[in-house]
């Protein structure tokens, strides 16, 4: 019986897996979308946790390989979204600081480790394209919770309108737009680096989002399989 339940669930967790990168970039468009709403909705919180929590979910499934690296993955992303849901139901038991590290922690690694597995593919499909946009997407995601966490070490990190955010104040969304702003080499000038660390980061952001858009993303269209 046992025996039977194990099978069926394998089958489901390998057809699922044939749509894993697929399943993740859907949570991650959903937490783009969902953030905006929250920083001005506070109600929209729960929701912005619930898809937070579901990308770094999909990002461990979308991740499964050998159990020494899926390990290490878990390692990461359990503290990330514990941290996450911590600091939100009990406000002072997780300094701000310590959420940021631990999604920082995840998400840089999670980007380099995706990036290696879209580029060994050996055939290039529709869910391969899917992972080649979500590691965009999480390069974007990472660099705005690194501008989050530099600005919270190092305060005046970076210079804005006093109309940006409410109240004047930077929230997570600014950081997001101002990294997706950075690494597609927009530069509204809204929103700018001072400290010689964010100054550096932002150029590196730069740079690494236009050889990505113009080597890897080229690549995998002009060889994919539809």
């Amino acid at each position: 019986m046992h025996g039977r339940w194990r099978e069926s669930l394998r089958t489901k967790v390998g057809d699922l897996s044939v749509y894993r990168f697929r399943i993740l970039l859907f949570f991650l468009i959903l937490t783009l979308i969902i953030i905006p709403l929250a920083v001005v909705y506070p109600e929209f919180n729960p929701l912005f946790l619930i898809f937070f929590s579901m990308v770094i979910i999909s990002g461990v499934f979308a991740a499964q390989r050998k159990r020494h690296f899926l390990i290490l993955i878990l390692l990461l992303a359990i503290p990330a979204v514990a941290a996450r849901w911590i600091s939100y139901l009990f406000p002072t038991a997780v300094s701000e600081i310590t959420v940021h590290l631990f999604a920082l922690l995840f998400f840089s690694f999670f980007a380099v480790y995706l990036l290696e597995i879209v580029l060994r593919a050996k055939t290039i499909t529709g869910d391969t394209i899917a992972g080649a946009i979500s590691v965009y997407l999480i390069m974007g995601l990472t660099w705005a919770l690194a501008y989050q966490f530099m600005d919270e070490i190092q305060p005046g990190s970076f210079a804005y309108d006093t109309g940006t955010g409410p109240g004047g104040v930077l929230s997570l969304m600014d950081y997001v737009y101002f990294s997706f702003v950075t690494i597609t080499t927009l530069g509204y000038g809204d929103i700018y680096p001072l400290s010689p660390v964010a100054e550096s980061a932002a150029s590196f952001e730069a740079v690494t989002g236009t050889i990505y858009i113009a080597v890897l993303i080229a690549r995998l269209v002009g060889s994919m399989e539809w």
